[in-house]
């Protein structure tokens, strides 16, 4: 599948987002030490959402900035962290001088920005000699191994076609100006890590989720049916256990994707 893809309403989305969204342990560890973040430094979230890794990072840093395209999504923000600074802006056009930051991460936001090379190139000019960009995202294998695309098939063709593979994500962060670049599995965080599949039949789950925002409503009653039939029977605990098992052991759940701005 091939093609372009409407642009998920983020402002209409923003009060049900953190229905299915948190800063995750494990990605806030990795974050910390793969961007060296320290009490002196000044790093951008780029694509903040809510603020939820916004406010993360800031214990561990001087001060970080988040970065939204959506006014929805930083009114979420700002009520929830009235001590930290969003700013409203395009991320291919960063409204920074030359080398001000000492790092800077996107959560699962590459894929929604369709010139991702202008926004990662903007990104390394406003980052310092030798500082870190993390791309957070979810490789193809991994995306495979999650069970709520069995309920949902179309949204793995969907998925597979909207988002960069993690390797390509690689490739574009060398184009873009970037070296020493490497990829770190993450092994719990994972869109659906923790969850039952009763919670895919809440619509505001749903609503949060940009995956249903590109499947018709037979597309996602079909799934919710599915759902249903197997949490009477008990499949469906089977299909949650094999799919974790995988992602737990093997694959992964999501993936960092890292580089460093040399000269």
């Amino acid at each position: 599948m091939k093609g372009n893809f409407i642009p998920v309403d983020y402002n209409k989305v923003s009060p049900l987002y953190d229905t299915g969204r948190t800063a995750h342990p494990e990605t806030v560890e990795k974050l910390i030490r793969l961007l060296h973040i320290d009490k002196n430094s000044m790093i951008l979230d780029i694509g903040c959402g809510t603020g939820n890794y916004t406010h993360a990072l800031q214990k561990k840093s001087k001060e970080v900035i988040g970065l939204d395209l959506s006014l929805g999504m930083l009114v979420q923000a700002i009520a929830k962290h009235v001590d930290l600074s969003f700013i409203w802006c395009d991320v291919r056009s960063l409204p920074f001088r030359y080398e001000v930051f000492n790092g800077a991460f996107a959560i699962q936001v590459l894929h929604h920005v369709k010139e991702k090379e202008q926004f990662l190139k903007e990104t390394c000019r406003v980052l310092k000699e030798n500082a870190s960009i993390a791309i957070h995202a979810c490789s193809h294998r991994q995306m495979r191994s999650f069970w709520f695309y069995h309920y949902f098939p179309k949204g793995l063709q969907v998925d597979l076609a909207r988002m960069p593979d993690s390797n390509e994500i690689a490739g574009l962060l060398k184009k873009s100006g970037f070296s020493d670049i490497g990829i770190e599995v993450c092994y719990q965080d994972v869109v659906v890590a923790g969850e039952t599949p009763e919670r895919y039949l809440d619509k505001d789950y749903l609503a949060s989720a940009s995956t249903f925002a590109f499947l018709t409503e037979e597309e996602i009653e079909s799934g919710c049916r599915e759902i249903r039939k197997d949490v009477v029977s008990g499949a469906a605990k089977d299909i949650v256990r094999k799919s974790e098992k995988k992602v737990a052991g093997k694959v992964g759940g999501s993936c960092i994707i890292y580089g460093r701005k040399i000269g």
